[in-house]
């Protein structure tokens, strides 16, 4: 006796697997199709469960491609997202693993990403970039390669003419490089770019 069937198509659904062992569940129809099934295909417990944990993982990877489609994700944001939609863990790992290889999921285009729009906003230092990164979670190795692609000297130092123009009005001169060093600038970064410009004599 057959362990599982394909009973019929639910519409706009899938193929409804039913079990008399386990749980019925929806293969959806770009699975059914690339496995080359066929309605009344009985299956075994092996093939059931086989397909049962293909039907997870593709559910997981389309959910993950949705948000991957509103923006940038982590891979822990979209671990956070995934399992509050209920997930299995074991299917969310290899699904953005394959997205990574995909190149679909990217933590080093998110990093570039978020340090371009915070600087349009305001002029930081590298030391306060590094800490928004790492509470994002963004991986080490990929959050150090989009900071030195940003933080070359010659940048760190036009950063820095910026937030001074941009702060000296509303501290004054007496609190200027205390305001720059909470930015994140370091003082031989602060020096060195107002030596060159000058603008501590503005």
């Amino acid at each position: 006796m057959a362990f599982a069937r394909i009973e019929r198509e639910a519409p706009r659904q899938g193929y409804e697997i039913s079990c008399t062992g386990a749980f019925p569940f929806l293969l959806s129809r770009d699975l059914f199709i690339q496995e080359g099934l066929h309605l009344g295909q009985e299956l075994s417990e092996a093939e059931y469960h086989r397909l049962r944990e293909l039907q997870g993982r593709h559910a997981c990877k389309a959910q993950a491609l949705i948000y991957l489609a509103m923006r940038e994700h982590t891979r822990f944001e979209l671990v956070q997202k995934l399992m509050k939609k209920h997930y299995a863990p074991d299917d969310i790992d290899p699904v953005l693993s394959d997205l990574e290889d995909e190149q679909l999921l990217s933590e080093l285009r998110y990093a570039r990403l978020f340090i371009e729009q915070r600087l349009k906003r305001k002029s930081e230092g590298r030391a306060m970039m590094a800490r928004r990164l790492a509470e994002k979670r963004v991986n080490r190795d990929d959050a150090q390669r989009a900071l030195d692609e940003f933080y070359t000297e010659e940048l760190t130092s036009a950063y820095v003419r910026q937030a001074y123009r941009d702060t000296i009005v509303k501290v004054g001169e007496e609190h200027i490089r205390y305001a720059l060093q909470k930015s994140g600038f370091t003082s031989a970064e602060i020096r060195m770019a107002l030596d060159e410009w000058g603008g501590d004599d503005d």
